[in-house]
């Protein structure tokens, strides 16, 4: 298919893009997400040369993912750092002397948070808010550390004895893995089409333990993912040319770490069949122009593109509850026609749709912070809007906020 062919119109004026391709070769968060939502998806992997020249829709961070996404990385560089020396206690004078000369975590996490500032500048959806961001996330340093060191505690290390070659980290991937502690490791399961990075991978005689770290809230699918990274390893005849099988899966938790038993070779067949099964049916989902989408309320209100998804918009038309007698303020998204300007900063508008005939006959927009420049009639789209029900006037205000988001539609 050729870039011409697989070219989409948006609603959204100037959001016009490129379908991407299917991908090549799988991981459990792609087959995850397209299982979610095939359009989500491809809208997010898509190219908008309108907005900017970077790689999908530009993402829409927030400030619990960003402080997830240090957490994990200062992990990633001391774990790192104290395998290649050889370390096998993270608490031995060894590891203070490598955490010392990385500048401690402190030094680690500041840095981390300056990588993170350089790509929210770059992010046309996150400009504005970098400055916020980064301040966010500089005052939960302590916070930052105190779970890195918590969980660095929990960590079991094993020293790798044999000699280290200056090699490319090319010929280091290409290479068996021996016994030792080895981190950030790519496994490639090629007769499968899929790939894995596991965070920490343990070697003995007689055990090997796999390590997912994860920042965040516990989730069901995170034992599943460990256990597919059981299968890639036995079937990774690179790094694993013996086919030797996980003894000890871990999913490592800010406050615990929660132990999942290995599969046995049995096991392991079924994960790949149900692996395969899925893997064709997410392809394909993929192939269909436009892709299919699974509109839910209870999710899509998390998605970074459901501005420019009409299934969205529909199931919102049909089934928002009334917002006018909505027990207490809320956030919500809104498709508006504006009818006029009310004041310096606010204007009045209708819903096309989503807020019934039984409900507001007016919706105020307010603006306090911002210039929005809202035309008379144009129609717009207002994500993470902060509404105010009034039932005796029968009217809402929506206030726009920092994380509020305005997309004029297309006429």
């Amino acid at each position: 298919m050729t870039l011409a062919d697989s070219g989409f119109q948006s609603r959204i004026i100037s959001s016009d893009g490129y379908w991407p391709e299917p991908p090549d070769i799988f991981s459990f968060s792609t087959l995850r997400e397209i299982e979610r939502c095939p359009n989500q998806w491809m809208l997010r992997r898509a190219q908008f040369p309108d907005i900017w020249n970077g790689h999908g829709y530009p993402d829409l961070p927030s400030l619990p993912a960003l402080f997830g996404k240090v957490l994990h990385s200062t992990l990633e560089t001391v774990i790192a750092a104290l395998v290649e020396c050889g370390c096998d206690d993270s608490s031995s004078p060894e590891a203070v002397d490598v955490l010392r000369t990385l500048g401690g975590f402190t030094a680690i996490i500041t840095s981390t948070i300056a990588v993170i500032d350089s790509a929210l500048e770059s992010n046309p959806r996150s400009a504005h808010r970098a400055v916020g961001f980064v301040q966010g996330l500089g005052a939960r340093t302590p916070e930052l550390r105190r779970r890195a060191q918590a969980m660095l505690a929990r960590t079991r290390l094993v020293s790798r004895r044999t000699e280290r070659s200056p090699d490319t980290a090319a010929k280091v991937n290409s290479r068996p893995l021996g016994n030792g502690s080895h981190a950030e490791v790519l496994l490639r399961a090629n007769e499968i089409g899929w790939v894995g990075r596991v965070d920490l991978l343990t070697l003995d005689d007689d055990a090997c333990q796999i390590v997912d770290y994860k920042t965040g809230a516990e989730h069901e699918t995170h034992r599943e993912q460990v256990r597919v990274y059981a299968l890639l390893w036995s079937l990774d005849e690179t790094r694993n040319p013996n086919g030797r099988l996980a003894t000890e899966l871990v999913v490592a938790y800010p406050d615990r770490d929660e132990h999942v038993e290995a599969p046995d070779e049995a096991e392991l067949q079924a994960i790949r069949a149900n692996v395969e099964t899925r893997t064709v049916a997410a392809r394909g989902e993929l192939a269909q122009r436009p892709p299919h989408a699974t509109p839910r309320l209870e999710t899509c209100p998390l998605c970074p593109v459901r501005h420019l998804c009409e299934s969205y918009w529909s199931l919102l038309a049909e089934t928002a509850p009334p917002t006018s007698i909505a027990p207490v303020d809320g956030f919500g998204d809104f498709e508006l026609i504006v009818s006029e300007r009310n004041g310096p900063r606010s204007w009045l508008c209708r819903s096309t749709g989503q807020v019934s005939e039984h409900d507001a006959e007016q919706i105020l927009v307010f603006a306090p912070d911002q210039q929005l420049g809202l035309e008379p009639g144009s129609k717009v789209r207002l994500l993470n809007g902060r509404f105010h029900p009034d039932p005796e006037e029968q009217t809402v205000t929506v206030t726009v906020g920092e994380a509020s988001e305005i997309y004029t539609l297309r006429s």
